[in-house]
């Protein structure tokens, strides 16, 4: 079966986050009174796997891979098995 994930990586809380003050600024200088603005990475995928507990393993494995442990933490935001 094939799966839909979703994966989201973002810096740890105390991490420094350049961009995320960038886009807060911006956001403020548009009028928007947004605050701690963070920027992360979203992940789409489409996983192949024998069962949802499978793709989610799978997900979580290339969490893993790709966030930098140090400064990242990641979630698996969503598996859904396509039709």
């Amino acid at each position: 079966m094939k799966y839909h994930i979703t994966l989201l990586i973002e810096l740890k809380d105390g991490i420094l986050d350049p961009q995320g003050r960038a886009v807060e600024g911006v956001l403020q200088g548009l009028q928007f009174k947004a605050q701690n603005v963070r920027v992360g990475r979203v992940l789409e995928m489409e996983v192949e796997a024998g069962s949802e507990a499978e793709a989610k393993a799978t997900a979580h494995n290339i969490g893993k891979a790709l966030a930098n442990p140090v400064m990242e933490v990641f979630v698996v935001e969503a598996v859904k098995e396509l039709a």
